[in-house]
């Protein structure tokens, strides 16, 4: 992606001019954005998938046995049925997960990386269904499918926002608003980290949300210690050389608090190490037990797949990463896993692992080069990437 071509999902802003003036610092609405993702998934559709015992799915009654009742899922028939008219919204996670043509409209934020992006959640929603005034702690792009919703944003929160008790839904006990908007079918709201929103059903509707994540710090230093301690073994012991005699035998001076800090901080700051910890990590599955289904093709298989149409997709629910070395890929990781790759397939790796669908013709260099299309078949028996028969418009 051009990061200063115009984009009209984003109202004709350039990504470059997007990230500068608006990521993590105010929101945007872009009318008609998404217009023929409006219509693309009904209420039943949603509903299925929430019967499902591997769909993460829930149901917020606005007034159900208490205020703000919070239901999880798996669901049934019967329970869709049991709901009042008004006032309630089913949200499924990681829909791109289960419907892998919706996973290529994140291809329209490919401006940001791959292990950013979280998932696709959509919401259903009746009138005056909500999920209350709220906020996140990650950037969101709301997109509006079928239906009117009325969004208000207001005042950045945090842990001490004062919250409605009694709920496990982190809902604010107030938003001042200084937006309010209604959205129609295809509409983008992007809404930064923080901010109070609550977006609320003016008939039936579903709505789209892009979200990211943002890797606890908390974590990712747990990681890079992990990683640090095994890189130095027990052999590192704190050295000072320059030692100069000390007035006061008990106490911790200033010079040794810093040369203490300077050793340890030498200790983390080593890129390798880094690497090792940071990129499984962030290669993680959104879920922790999830396992791709592979199948085991011939490279014939493959060949005539692609001939006759198919194409190959990256399994949607898998994350990928990798990093560089004289911009061609180093080292691949998948699922928090080091996946090897010979070194004559850089640029196939880059290939697969930037792009959630490749054709036949995009693929056609590659075809005759029976070294990459053995790591591709076994790529695919692992699950990680698979042949899609019909082609789907996304």
């Amino acid at each position: 992606m051009d990061a200063n071509t115009p984009l009209p999902h984003l109202g004709g802003l350039t990504a470059t001019e997007f990230l500068r003036d608006y990521w993590q610092k105010k929101p945007l609405l872009v009318r008609n954005a998404f217009p023929e993702l409006a219509y693309r998934l009904n209420d039943e559709d949603l509903k299925e998938l929430a019967q499902e015992e591997s769909v993460e799915a829930r149901i917020v009654l606005e007034q159900g046995k208490t205020p703000w009742e919070l239901r999880r899922g798996p669901f049934a028939p019967k329970d869709f049925k049991a709901l009042p008219k008004t006032h309630w919204t089913l949200l499924v996670q990681a829909v791109d997960h289960y419907l892998p043509a919706l996973s290529d409209y994140l291809d329209h934020f490919a401006f940001l990386p791959n292990w950013r992006i979280d998932d696709i959640m959509i919401s259903y929603a009746v009138e005056g269904g909500s999920v209350g005034p709220h906020y996140d702690q990650y950037d969101v792009f709301l997109i509006q499918g079928f239906g009117n919703r009325r969004w208000q944003l207001g005042q950045h929160c945090d842990e001490q926002s004062p919250r409605v008790a009694g709920t496990p839904l982190r809902i604010l006990q107030q938003i001042d608003a200084h937006f309010d908007e209604i959205v129609n079918p295809g509409d983008l709201l992007y809404v930064p980290p923080g901010m109070a929103h609550c977006g609320v059903a003016q008939n039936e509707c579903t709505t789209y949300s892009v979200g990211f994540r943002a890797p606890a710090l908390t974590h990712l230093l747990e990681r890079i210690v992990d990683a640090a301690l095994e890189a130095a073994g027990s052999s590192r012991l704190f050295a000072d050389p320059a030692r100069e005699p000390v007035a006061h035998p008990a106490a911790l001076s200033e010079a040794d608090l810093e040369s203490l800090r300077a050793q340890v901080l030498t200790l983390l700051d080593d890129r390798a190490t880094l690497r090792h910890a940071i990129a499984p990590f962030l290669s993680e599955p959104k879920y922790d037990d999830y396992e791709p289904q592979g199948e085991e093709l011939s490279l014939e298989e493959i060949r005539e797949a692609l001939a006759a149409g198919a194409t190959l997709r990256r399994d949607p629910a898998s994350r990928c990463l990798y990093s560089l070395q004289d911009d061609q890929p180093a080292e691949l990781f998948i699922n928090g896993q080091k996946e090897w790759f010979p070194p004559t397939l850089a640029a196939f790796v880059k290939l697969l692992a930037d792009r959630r669908r490749l054709t036949a013709d995009e693929l056609a260099p590659w075809l005759s080069d029976q070294d990459a299309l053995h790591w591709l078949a076994d790529q695919m028996a692992s699950g990680f990437w698979f042949l899609e028969a019909d082609e789907e418009d996304a």
